[in-house]
């Protein structure tokens, strides 16, 4: 087994200059009045998997999760996360969400993390993020895309508010290899 630190490019924790766009949530105001009060402006769902190979060993990373922003910018929802090639599994809310086209941003915190090593329990209350691509539905389209986790270890720059509000093009697309993802913006 692996510690989730030692896995060697399993997740990135990195001090990174991130991107600068301005992406803002809706305000209530901002929108038509479909989108006042409590009404959904965003949501993004997907499960799935993707292989990965950590410290020579190959095995499916499994997901899923739920993320719904509301017009008065509140976001809510839940993850899972199996990295079975490294043997550990970290679960917990979303607490940020942003889409720009068919990409979307996702932060949370880690609230669980089930892994033989103790260390690793550091890492509950931890902000955490990743990035993802909706390519259609049909069987001709591309494969959806999606990232590894990254955790805010010691000395991160990046939050998974600042994640989320930023939208950097970093940690590295693999495609789903079974599941879908789907990102609707309202």
């Amino acid at each position: 087994m692996h510690s989730i630190r030692g896995a060697g490019g399993l997740v990135l924790g990195l001090a990174v200059a991130a991107c600068t766009d301005d992406h803002a949530a809706l305000a209530p105001e901002a929108g038509p009045p479909a989108l006042q009060a409590g009404a959904v402006a965003a949501s993004v769902t997907g499960s799935g998997h993707h292989t990965r190979i950590v410290a020579g060993v190959e095995g499916l990373t499994t997901f899923s999760f739920s993320a719904i922003r509301r017009a008065d910018g509140t976001t809510s929802g839940q993850y899972q996360y199996d990295f079975r090639a490294a043997g550990f599994s970290v679960h917990g809310p979303v607490t940020c969400l942003s889409i720009r086209g068919n990409e979307a941003w996702i932060g949370g915190t880690v609230g669980d993390i089930n892994s033989p090593d103790p260390e690793d329990q550091s890492l509950v209350g931890v902000d955490m993020w990743w990035r993802l691509q909706d390519n259609g539905e049909g069987a001709g389209d591309a494969p959806d895309l999606t990232t590894g986790v990254g955790f805010a270890f010691p000395g991160s720059t990046i939050t998974a508010e600042s994640w989320c509000r930023d939208q950097p093009a970093l940690l590295i697309l693999r495609e789903v290899e079974s599941g879908n993802i789907l990102v609707r913006a309202q």
